[in-house]
Order: structure tokens, then sequence, then C-alpha cells
């Protein structure tokens, strides 16, 4: 096609685009929608949504939302599969080292660059949150989410955010103090912790993960397990996935509800706004795109050397993995986030209350971009994903017909030895009975001789 035909195209394309296709589009984005919704009431009403605020988010919300989604996962996961996914070391390690090691990385270069530059209107705090927010775990909730949504490996997804925050209380101070240590003028925030706020950090880490993700988990398993045809037909009649994203909107509706409660937005410059938002933006499709590059971009290089082509298969997946991971490795979390900034300047006497908010700002405008950007993917993954689906589809209805027509054939053999079998029954038989005429003749002819 030429290039002078392409307007051509272009109008014909809009004249038929209609009002239900509009429409259409504007109910398949309601969950961006919703969420900035949920933002403007929690700047008008802050003290409804915040961390001990009038609904007690800190249990109704942090707590109950997140174990919500990880019961609908539950219920709507086969085991088997789950099982199976748990076994994929290869995922497990390209997905943790990435999440932790290479995210963090490039967090911390450009933090000690706009460190490093002196620039007065950029404020230190800004920049050690983007170190925390680099070494903090994937988010818990809006992976298994999206991902489920983009028809992704949502089982991977489920057990991949298990692990990264089961080693976040372990690697993330481990990565923070190495870090920071890099320059003296990081100053106070150079984590001291201490064992007290270490533990706190852990026995925070360990009861949001039991309560939130193992406890509600295993219900749902086992409900599926008791009453499989029930929860099936529930799943399906009231499409209870669907619940999962509202589940989450409720989350980022009380994490901003905290940080307009608290004036950290109004205590920052324009010049750290600005650095903020690029940061995110950048190295969120960044990180999104090396993730596929990593996982698809070496299926079409081959090597003569069989040691190069077995590194570079070891980071080979398929396209239901690689949406799995591309939801994983990017996102970060400030649902421990938050727990871990408070466990590490728990000691710190020279850090306000406001400074802890403002190093908390990186993170909290982190996952409202990666919140809107994962949403706007996921059309574009499942459209990507359609050809993997439809081969798999296949697959499973030709082994179906294969098993079908085994059993069908092992009838038929049945049948046929049955029938044999009693061919065979009536051949003796009748055998028996031409025998015993015979017998029963000779016996009449040797009765006439003896008479004769």
């Amino acid at each position: 096609m030429g290039i002078k035909e392409f307007p051509g195209k272009a109008k014909t394309f809009i004249k038929n685009v209609t009002l239900r296709d509009i429409l259409n589009f504007i109910i398949d984005q309601w969950f961006l929608e919703c969420l900035g919704i949920a933002i403007l009431i929690a700047y008008l009403v802050p003290n409804l949504g915040k961390k001990g605020g009038w609904i007690a988010a800190q249990y109704t919300i942090i707590y109950v939302c997140p174990a919500l989604i990880f019961f609908v996962s539950g219920l709507t996961m086969d085991t088997k599969v789950l099982i199976q996914t748990a076994a994929l070391y290869r995922i497990h390690l390209v997905s943790q080292i990435m999440s932790y090691l290479y995210t963090s990385m490039f967090f911390f270069v450009f933090s000690y660059a706009a460190l490093m530059s002196n620039d007065k209107h950029i404020n230190v705090s800004i920049l050690g949150g983007f170190i925390l927010l680099g070494c903090t775990p994937t988010t818990i909730g809006s992976n298994v989410v999206f991902t489920r949504n983009a028809h992704g490996n949502h089982a991977a997804t489920l057990i991949e955010v298990t692990i990264a925050n089961l080693l976040s209380p372990v690697l993330s101070p481990a990565l923070i103090s190495m870090y920071m240590s890099s320059s003296d003028k990081w100053g106070e925030f150079k984590p001291g912790g201490g064992a007290g706020g270490y533990q706190a950090l852990y026995r925070s880490v360990f009861k949001q993960l039991g309560l939130t993700v193992f406890v509600p988990l295993f219900v749902g398993q086992l409900l599926r397990y008791v009453a499989t045809k029930q929860v099936k037909w529930v799943a399906e009649k009231f499409k209870i996935n669907k619940f999962s994203s509202v589940f989450l909107i409720l989350i980022m509706w009380s994490t901003f509800s905290s940080c307009f409660a608290t004036g950290a937005f109004a205590a920052m410059t324009p010049q750290s706004t600005g650095l903020v938002l690029m940061m995110d933006f950048g190295l969120y499709w960044f990180f999104l795109f090396s993730t596929l590059v990593v996982t698809r971009g070496s299926r079409k290089v081959h090597f003569k050397n069989k040691y190069l082509e077995r590194i570079f298969n070891f980071f080979r997946f398929n396209k239901r993995d690689t949406i799995a991971m591309c939801y994983v490795v990017p996102a970060k979390t400030p649902a421990l986030g938050v727990p871990l900034i408070n466990a590490l300047y728990a000691n710190h006497s020279g850090i306000s209350d406001q400074m802890k908010q403002m190093l908390q700002i990186p993170i909290i405008l982190y996952q409202i971009e990666q919140l809107c950007f994962s949403s706007s993917s996921v059309p574009v993954f499942r459209r990507w994903v359609r050809d993997e689906e439809e081969a798999a589809n296949l697959e499973a209805e030709e082994k179906a017909r294969v098993e079908k027509s085994a059993e069908a054939d092992t009838e038929r053999v049945g049948q046929s030895s049955n029938s044999s079998s009693s061919t065979e029954v009536a051949r003796s038989e009748a055998e028996v009975e031409v025998a015993n005429d015979l017998v029963g003749a000779e016996e009449v002819h040797a009765r006439d001789l003896e008479k004769q």
C-alpha cells in the first residue's frame, strides 16, 4: 500500500467507527475511569480512607481486599496447574533476578546521578525514595489481576509474587544499605534499622503474607476441591474475576487518601515532581520492553555453539509466561514499601514524619502510573497471545478426540471379543448337540443289532 493511500484508509476506518464502538471502548476502560474517581474522592475526603481514618483502612482495606483477591484466585485456579507451575525453576530465577537486581540497579544509577548534580531544587528525600522503590518487591494484588485479564500465566504470577515478597525482608534491606553506602551525601538516609526495626519488618511482612495470601488462597483451593462443579458455576455465572479489579481500586484509594491526608504531595518542589514523573514513566516502560527482549527477542537467534545456545534457551519463554513476567518485573508494591521505610528509619530521630512521607512519594506515584500502564496494556497482550491460545485449544481438542477415539476402539474390541466368545460358545454347544445325537444314533443302532 502506498503512502498516498493511507489517508483514504484512515478516513474509511473513521467512517466505520460507530457509536457502539465508542461506547464499548469507554466500557472496556472502566478500570482507569473508576480509579480516577477513587483518587478524586481520596483528594476530597482523605480522612475516609486513610490509615487510621474513619473506616480503619489499615484493616478493612489493606488486609481484606488483598485477601479477597487471592481468595478469588484460589477459587478459579486449577490446583494441578498451580503445582506444575511451581516446578518451573527457570521463570522463578529470571523473574526474581530481574525484579530485584536489574530494576534496583537502574533506579540507583539515576538517583545517584541526580544526587551528584547538586541541584538544590531536588529533594534528597525523593532521591532516597527512588532507591527504596527499586529495592521493594513486586506488587501483591495488581499483577495477579492484570495477568489473568491479559490471558497470561496467572499461576506463574501468583507464585512469583509470593516468592518475591518472602525474599523481601532479607534482600531489600541489604540492597538499600549497599546503595546508600555509595556516598556520604545520603547523610541521615543511610538505614540503621537496628534489630528491633528489622524484627518489626519481618513480623509485618510475614503477618501480611499469611493473612492476605496463604490463608485465603488455601481456603479458595479447598472450596474448589470440595465443591468443584458449584464453584465453577458461580465463577462463570457471576464473573467473580471482575471483583479482583474492584478490590484493587479500593487499595489504591486508601493509599492516596493517606498521602493527601499527610500533605506529602504539597511539600514537593516542581523540579522534584517532574523528576519523579519522568523517572517513573521512563523506567517502567524500559523495564517492560527489556523484559520482552530478554524473554522473546532471543527466540529468533540461533548459535552454532551449543553452550551459547543453552544460555539463550534458558531465557526463552512462551507468550503466556512472558506476559506474566512483563507484569511481575517492572511492578513495585507500596504495601511492603511503606512498612520497609518505617522499619529502616525507626531509630532515626533526624527524619521527620513528613520526610518519611516524601520517601514514599516515588513508590506511590510509580504505583498509580504502573496501574494505568498495566491496564492499558491488557488488550494488547490479550491480542498478542491469541495465536498461542488457539494452538493450545486445537491441541487440547485433538488430544480429546484421540482419547475419545481410543475409548471407542477399546469398546469395539470389547464388543467384538464378546460376540466372538458368544459365537464360540454357541458353536461348542452345537458341536455337543451333534455329538450327543451321534451317540444316541449309535446306541439305537446297537440295540437294533442286538434284537436281530
